[in-house]
């Protein structure tokens, strides 16, 4: 089975990685061949990059203009695989007319997407999930909308790969930073906002606590001791587990809730207890107390990392509890199977 996944992202992109790359061997053992072809490669995210604001727009018209070409390219070549699976679109902020070129190529179309970009095309997308065979979606909430415009909606849950996580002791000491509890974060730069919400609660707490941010850019909260570790794949799993404790605040609004939990289950994955807002996912995965604590108020937050800070056995304990939460339900053992399964089908 010949499979042609055009993705928005090389490996680098988060969204690509954990929805595709992460799944080739496993679907190659079951006889899937998948060829991705990535809409912006590794070069797109050294533009985005580029201080010069003026610089970096010309930098991106040019370069997602000669992307597009390359994916029209692809798109004529559609018939020669079994399935195509689209993730979020072939073409964003295009005519729909692009897509349905591809339609007419091949019939049999998934589309996938993880997080609520309706939002952002809102006359688009139900386009593309009425011309589709079957919808791959995130989560739930995602589900809810998409089963509007077309029944055969499947959700597959952004997933962790566990050998990467191999289970060791939690919170080794940062350098210079004896006695102190790490608090991390790690993310994507436009989403480093949601961290100033917990700007006062990290300052009462600034005696105890250092806060890690693994990102491609920090922020300076005042008062505040800020440790930043440049993103990367290769260091990320270390970087977590030499954390004590993972945060995951978030505004409380429809783009939230179709977000699909990725950073909390890392924490989890790393065996460290995770503190989060109650918001769309985020109360499936975490079992309040348990594997983890919500927290929606200044004084929750507070109140919950302080009794993480406080409490080594409870750290330890609820890091254990996380990290089975995500081999039980979501690890990519259990549903490379069921992604497999849901390509097949869409061939029948």
């Amino acid at each position: 089975m010949k499979v042609l996944y055009l993705s928005k992202y090389s490996f680098i992109g988060p969204s690509s990685r954990y929805r595709i790359y992460q799944y080739l061997p496993y679907l190659a053992e079951d006889g899937i061949d998948v060829e991705v072809r990535a809409l912006l490669k590794d070069r797109y995210f050294g533009i985005i990059k580029v201080e010069n604001l003026i610089v970096k727009n010309l930098f991106k018209i040019f370069y997602a203009a000669y992307r597009y070409i390359i994916r029209f390219f692809d798109v004529l070549k559609s018939n020669k695989y079994d399935l195509i699976v689209i993730e979020h679109q072939a073409f964003p902020y295009l005519p729909f007319f692009l897509e349905y070129i591809l339609r007419m190529l091949n019939e049999n179309i998934i589309l996938e997407f993880d997080d609520a970009i309706y939002l952002t095309h809102p006359k688009k997308m139900p386009k593309l999930i009425k011309m589709s065979k079957t919808i791959i979606v995130g989560n739930n909430f995602l589900k809810k909308y998409a089963v509007k415009y077309n029944k055969n909606v499947k959700v597959v849950p952004t997933v962790i790969d566990m050998r990467r996580y191999v289970e060791k002791g939690q919170g080794s000491r940062v350098k210079g930073e004896e006695g102190k509890i790490i608090i991390c974060w790690i993310g994507l730069a436009y989403n480093i906002d949601y961290l100033k919400q917990l700007a006062d609660v990290f300052r009462k707490l600034s005696g105890k606590i250092a806060l890690k941010i693994i990102s491609n850019k920090s922020i300076v909260i005042k008062g505040v001791n800020i440790i930043f570790k440049k993103w990367s794949n290769e260091t990320e799993v270390e970087e977590i587990q030499s954390s004590h404790i993972g945060i995951m605040p978030l505004r409380d609004d429809e783009w939230s809730r179709g977000k699909c939990g990725l950073k909390l289950l890392q924490y989890m994955a790393a065996g460290i207890p995770a503190v989060a807002s109650p918001v769309g996912v985020n109360k499936e995965i975490i079992s309040n107390g348990f594997n983890g604590f919500l927290a929606s108020t200044e004084d929750e937050w507070y109140e919950k990392l302080l009794k993480l800070c406080d409490d080594p056995e409870l750290r330890k304990k609820m890091g254990n509890a996380g990290r089975k939460t995500v081999e039980e339900e979501y690890s990519i053992d259990i549903w490379a199977p069921k992604l497999a399964e849901i390509y097949k089908e869409g061939i029948t």
